[in-house]
């Protein structure tokens, strides 16, 4: 019994190069390419960049250095990844132009994950501590103090920048923060058990939240600094206002700053997909004219 052998006429006399659909020797080469072409160009740019800089001279100069350096990166990063695409296309041997697109959009990918994987490592460090060091250069230069020599502020010291009025909401009590105003809390400078009433006071809500806080401030009050019962009332009903109306400017100012965070966020994630949006459009486009150079099969 004979067998029947099929033979695809079609690859026939074609180069083994002209069969292979993917060249991952193509794409990493054309990865490595694009890498070393925006090291230059960062390089570069940090040249012209930082060389007519003047620090004392310029009334926010990092502002003015993030947005050109962001500018520069975009431009450069499209130039950079066409370049690589063109070269993955034109080392790919494909048949077609289609194939030397995919090879483009490969490198475009592979780039995208190797350059995400260095800044997630090694490289952000790197990339983090010369920041830090330009950040400490332009306090110095400005008549500040450079960061490095100041210990780092704590999460509430931070929380408290940000939010100004929460200060408000700390009792006095030995933690840190902005007091209400007002005589009841002079008093409570004076006397620590006073304090201890008030802090407790404050931490379940104020003295319209606990009755019980209110009765123990108010008989502390009269008992320790001579004060009667309605004088000590009025006091602490002054300082429960006072402490509301911080409370309420506090979630205000809470609010505020979370619709800015989260605003800024959807900005910088739109940015971030429209500069990969546009490396994906670059990248095919430089590995169809890496192809296009190829000579056609007659």
């Amino acid at each position: 019994m004979s067998e029947e052998v099929l033979v695809d006429e079609t690859t026939l006399g074609v180069a083994p190069s002209r069969v292979r659909r993917v060249s991952w020797g193509a794409i990493f080469a054309g990865v490595f390419f694009a890498t070393v072409l925006q090291i230059m160009f960062t390089l570069l740019g940090a040249a012209v960049g930082f060389g007519p800089l003047k620090p004392a001279e310029q009334s926010n100069p990092s502002q003015a250095m993030a947005i050109g350096a962001g500018i520069w990166l975009l431009i450069t990063g499209l130039v950079s990844i066409w370049m690589g695409a063109c070269v993955a296309g034109r080392l790919s041997g494909g048949p077609r132009r289609a194939d030397g697109m995919l090879h483009g959009l490969l490198t475009w990918s592979v780039s995208t994950v190797v350059a995400i994987g260095l800044l997630a490592t090694g490289l952000g460090s790197v990339i983090g501590g010369t920041a830090a060091l330009i950040n400490s250069a332009l306090a110095v230069a400005n008549g500040g103090t450079a960061p490095e020599s100041q210990p780092l502020a704590s999460l509430t010291d931070q929380v408290k920048s940000l939010l100004p009025q929460a200060g408000a909401l700390l009792p006095p009590t030995g933690r840190t923060g902005s007091p209400v105003p007002g005589r009841l809390t002079e008093l409570t400078q004076q006397d620590s058990e006073l304090a201890s009433a008030v802090g407790k006071m404050e931490t379940h809500g104020g003295a319209s939240k606990s009755c019980a806080d209110r009765d123990q401030v108010v008989n502390l009050l009269t008992t320790k600094h001579n004060l009667s019962k309605q004088e000590a009332e009025n006091l602490v009903d002054q300082w429960e206002q006072q402490f509301q109306q911080a409370k309420v400017n506090a979630s205000q100012q809470l609010n505020e700053t979370g619709h800015a965070v989260a605003h800024g966020v959807a900005l910088s994630s739109f940015w971030g997909f429209l500069a990969l949006f546009l490396g994906l459009l670059v990248s095919a486009w430089g590995g169809w004219a890496g192809t296009a150079s190829l000579p056609r099969p007659t």
